[in-house]
């Protein structure tokens, strides 16, 4: 049955859906609801006629959160088959749009690529090279951070920019570079389309008239750049339709370019704005909001808003705060509490870290006793040198001048072509597959790079993606290479080349429909889940945003590492805060706060105190005293573990009842690291593998 967008809704989530004349700013604390508010208000325009679906562009910051939405609004009421013309999206994906549609107004050839990071650290590696500077000093990776931030400030005119003439040469050569390989990273598609429009009044006007409802998700993530867009777009507007929903309260990203001074300064850019607050929150219980409400309380750079439960929620238990004597004793003492309560259900528990080195002794502590984890935040699926591989030979399919991927994966398999020639074929001033066709190289590099071109002379236009990327694989030896390999891990990455080829490809009319979609989910937050279930979540904060869990564990809430010593020491603890807060209402039912008395940092056993966001916490909402464990003297947890010593069991074959058959490849004491048939290298007890 359809849904009805309006059932359920508080009288703050119904005025928010409601109130569509003018510019609106939505303050939706933490669990109380945004996204159906906005999915509902969607529903509502649709609904009431008050515009077609194409004149409606609602912005997100991850796919993810896009598919969720157009899910959602697909369930109500009559409007199903409406949503496949909305404008809905990341602001990236729905500015490649309107480039796609405006190339040659832009500067663009029509078959512009889009480069990642790794790309652009190939591109930069070369133009620093070519300017005479060592790569040493002016780090590829480094400089791929500074050119992001420099064109997420949305100034098109580096000239007038405060840069040392160093990074004006290293940014236009890179942007030179970027033009003749027919590409444009990331920051460049927004960038494009605010110059597009400064420079074609016509092509503005198209999408502000056509743009009658313009919806924000997350705004208090926005960076200049994206704020630029939406004054565009709304500018000359009497009283121009935009929605924005965000939490100036969870602001935790302005180190990758985000301004919380676009939420803070609404009303000034938009006189006679409404504000509504989504203040009931239907996650936490009453103490969890408390102690949230009274730490969050502590800055001044706020809207100003108190979260409340919803109506029947109880206060439940207190916030839980305990002092441990060293930073293996936190690890022992979290394990006992999860091994105790869990019951099986290991996902009802979360462990959120400030900062990513702090997982190790969770890691080890939870692979000693047995109790499954994942580590959120390693490797994604687009992030795995096989997937990205396998990208860069279809890309080179599609649109063959693009030199990156021809540098990357030439050598994958081996094909006796390394820097010498590579610069050979630069000398004919020609794309590198151009080159590698005229470029006359040794008896021996000329059989192997025969092979490789004609490896790419197939109909795949005419052929389905699938099959197009399966031919094109076998047909370079990639495959080959994998099947062949002796690396512990060469089963895994073959299936998640069959992920990409089965999974992922087969869903696309085209190979460029496939390769834009792949450039925008490489720099996605959000782009895979992990398969395991049933598993205790290890996090940092920063990660958390936006989840939810039963039990939640916050460790190390200790001076200089929360809130950390750069924060500390500039005076500014204010996005320190807020992160406090995000971290405690990702918690439905428990928090339970700890810090260790010794922690070994960077190799240091130092003496730690405890975090001044404890003592901010209201002491109505805390208890110290009680929790799930039995007493223990946690103070004799230490790294080092004492066993029993015994015969080697490497190179033995063990079974463990969920990851199946594998080899033992190292051990140390208890730990055994195994090479497992379709899991790859993991670390397990030995208590917890058959040997066969």
């Amino acid at each position: 049955m359809p849904l009805d967008y309006m059932e359920n809704l508080n009288a703050e989530q119904k005025l928010a859906v409601t109130t569509v004349d003018g510019p609106l700013l939505v303050l939706s604390g933490a669990g109380t609801g945004k996204t159906r508010v906005l999915t509902s208000r969607i529903a509502h325009i649709l609904s009431n006629g008050f515009a077609r679906p194409w004149e409606i562009l609602a912005l997100t910051f991850t796919n993810k959160a896009a598919n969720e939405m157009r899910f959602r609004v697909a369930q109500y009421g009559d409007i199903s088959h409406l949503c496949a013309d909305l404008w809905m999206g990341t602001f990236h994906s729905m500015c490649l749009r309107i480039l796609r549609a405006n190339y040659a107004a832009a500067g663009l050839q029509r078959d512009f690529l889009i480069y990642g990071e790794d790309d652009q650290k190939a591109v930069l590696k070369r133009v620093i090279t070519n300017l005479g500077l060592d790569t040493k000093e002016f780090n590829p990776s480094d400089w791929v951070d500074k050119i992001s931030g420099i064109k997420d400030k949305g100034a098109f005119d580096f000239a007038n920019m405060n840069l040392s003439a160093v990074s004006q040469k290293i940014l236009c050569a890179y942007n030179e570079e970027l033009a003749r390989l027919n590409a444009i990273d990331f920051g460049d598609i927004i960038l494009f389309v605010l110059k597009l429009f400064s420079v074609h009044d016509e092509i503005l006007h198209k999408y502000q008239y056509q743009f009658k409802y313009i919806m924000v998700d997350e705004f208090q993530d926005t960076n200049a750049s994206q704020m630029n867009l939406l004054k565009m777009l709304t500018k000359d507007k009497e009283n121009p339709n935009i929605c924005c929903v965000g939490d100036d309260d969870q602001s935790i990203y302005s180190w990758r370019g985000a301004e919380i001074k676009n939420i803070l300064e609404f009303e000034k850019t938009y006189p006679g704005s409404k504000i509504i607050r989504l203040e009931t929150n239907y996650r936490s219980t009453g103490n969890i909001l408390g102690a949230a409400n009274s730490v969050i309380k502590n800055n001044m750079g706020r809207l100003g808003k108190d979260l409340r439960t919803a109506p029947g929620v109880e206060n439940g238990e207190p916030v839980y705060v305990f002092q441990l004597p060293s930073d293996w004793g936190e690890a022992h003492f979290v394990t006992d509490i999860i091994m105790k309560n869990a019951n099986n259900n290991f996902s009802d528990f979360a462990v959120l870290i400030r900062a990513g080195s702090l997982s190790r002794t969770f890691e080890e502590e939870f692979t000693a006793r047995g109790v499954p984890y994942k580590l959120v935040g390693a490797t994604k699926f687009y992030d795995r040198a096989e997937i990205r591989d396998a990208i860069a030979y279809i890309r080179l399919l599609v649109y063959p001048f693009d030199d990156i991927s021809f540098e990357r994966i030439i050598s994958k398999p081996s094909r006796n072509i390394g820097p010498a020639a590579i610069n050979k074929l630069r000398e004919s001033g020609k794309h590198l597959m151009d080159a590698l066709r005229i470029t006359k190289l040794s008896a021996k590099q000329q059989s192997t790079t025969d092979e490789f071109l004609s490896a790419f002379d197939f109909d795949w236009q005419n052929t389905t993606p699938k099959d197009a990327v399966q031919q094109l694989l076998e047909r370079v030896g990639y495959l080959k290479m994998w099947r062949e390999s002796k690396d512990a891990d060469s089963e895994e990455r073959l299936n998640h080349i069959r992920e990409l080829i089965n999974g992922v490809v087969s869903k696309y009319d085209t190979l460029p429909a496939f390769l834009e979609h792949a450039a925008l989910m490489m720099t996605d937050d959000n782009d895979n889940e992990s398969d395991d279930k049933n598993v205790v979540s290890i996090m940092t904060i920063h990660a958390a945003k936006g989840l939810e869990f039963n039990t939640v564990f916050l460790p190390a809430w200790e001076a200089g590492i929360f809130p950390n010593e750069k924060a500390t020491q500039d005076g500014d603890l204010e996005e320190e805060r807020r992160l406090a807060y995000v971290a405690i209402t990702r918690a439905r039912v428990r928090v339970i706060i700890t810090y260790a008395m010794v922690r070994t940092v960077f190799g240091q056993r130092l003496y730690q105190n405890k975090s001044r966001f404890i003592d901010e916490i209201d002491k109505s909402f805390v208890n110290n005293n009680s929790c799930y464990t039995d007493k223990k003297d946690y103070s004799k947890k230490t790294e080092t573990r004492v066993s029993q010593r015994i015969e080697s069991v490497v190179g033995k074959m063990v079974v463990h009842s969920e990851m199946g058959t594998g080899v033992v490849i190292a051990e140390n004491e208890n730990i055994l690291t195994v090479a497992f048939k379709t899991r790859g290298i993991k670390n397990v007890a030995r208590d917890f593998v058959k040997f066969v």
